[in-house]
C-alpha cells in the first residue's frame, strides 16, 4: 500500500517542478505522468489490499472496491471538473476558488477511500473507519490552508508543490500508522470467524458382537446362578455348548 501511495505522488513531486520552468511539452509530460501514476497507484493498491492476510475474501473485495472507486474519483473527476469549469467562462478568481473547492472535495473522497479500504480489509471496527474519515477531512482542510500560506510567502510554485506533496504523503502514512495502532487496542479489530472443524476425540469404539473394554456388566451363570465378570477376549459358550456339557 505504501509503495502505491508513493508512486501516485511521484509526478507531483518530480514532474510538477519541471512544468513550471518548461514549455508546453513539459506540461503534457506532467499530465501523462499523472495519468500513468494514478493507474499504477490504483493497480498496486488494489493488489496490496487483496493480499492482506488473516481476513476474509469478502473484506478484501469490499476494501479493494472502495479503494478503486476513490482512485478513479481522483483520476477522472479532477480533470473532468477542471474542463467543465473552464468551459463556463468564469473569471480567473472565481475559477480558482471553484477549482480549489472541487479539488478539496475530490481529494477528501480519495483519502477517505484509501483509509477505509485498507481498514476494512484489515478487520478494523467501524469506529476506526469514522476516525479515519474525520482525519481525511482534517488533512484536506489543513492542506488547503498550508497551500495558501506557502503560496503567499514563497515566490514561485516549485517549492510550494514539492513541500505540500511531501507533507501530504507523510501525513497519509501517519494516519495509516495510527489506524494500525488503534487496531491493536482491545476491541479495535473484528475477530476472525472460526472455520476449523472440532477435533474428534479418539477413543475405542466397540464393534458389534464384542464386549466393551470398560464398564463390563456382570453376566449370570446359566446353571449355578452365580455371576461371573466378563473379561476382554474371553470366550463365552453359547446355549448349545452348555446343553452338551451337562448331558
Amino acid at each position: 500500500m505504501w509503495s502505491a501511495l508513493i508512486v501516485g505522488a511521484l509526478p507531483a513531486m518530480v514532474l510538477a517542478p519541471l512544468s513550471f520552468t518548461g514549455g508546453q511539452d513539459t506540461i503534457v509530460l506532467f499530465s501523462v505522468g499523472m495519468i500513468v501514476a494514478g493507474g499504477l497507484r490504483l493497480i498496486l493498491g488494489a493488489i496490496a489490499i487483496l493480499l492482506v492476510k488473516n481476513t476474509t475474501w469478502v473484506r478484501r473485495a469490499v476494501g479493494a472496491l472502495v479503494f478503486v472507486l476513490g482512485c478513479l474519483a481522483l483520476l477522472v473527476l479532477s480533470p473532468l471538473m477542471s474542463m467543465i469549469v473552464g468551459m463556463t467562462g468564469a473569471g480567473p478568481a472565481d475559477s480558482m476558488l471553484t477549482m480549489t473547492v472541487i479539488q478539496g472535495v475530490v481529494s477528501g473522497v480519495y483519502l477517505s477511500a484509501v483509509f477505509c479500504g485498507w481498514n476494512i480489509a484489515r478487520n478494523r471496527r467501524w469506529w476506526i473507519l469514522v476516525i479515519a474519515v474525520a482525519l481525511a477531512v482534517v488533512l484536506n482542510v489543513v492542506n488547503s490552508i498550508f497551500n495558501q500560506m506557502l503560496a503567499s510567502q514563497l515566490a514561485g510554485g516549485v517549492v510550494v508543490t514539492v513541500v505540500v506533496q511531501a507533507v501530504w504523503l507523510v501525513a497519509t502514512f501517519g494516519v495509516l500508522g495510527l489506524c494500525h495502532l488503534l487496531g491493536r487496542v482491545r476491541g479495535g479489530t473484528t475477530p476472525m470467524p472460526s472455520g476449523s472443524a472440532p477435533i474428534p476425540q479418539h477413543g475405542y469404539i466397540p464393534q458389534q458382537g464384542y464386549a466393551p473394554l470398560q464398564g463390563y456388566a456382570a453376566q449370570q451363570h446359566p446353571q449355578s446362578g452365580g455371576s461371573v465378570q466378563s473379561q476382554p477376549n474371553q470366550w463365552r459358550p453359547g446355549p448349545e455348548q452348555w446343553s452338551q456339557h451337562h448331558q
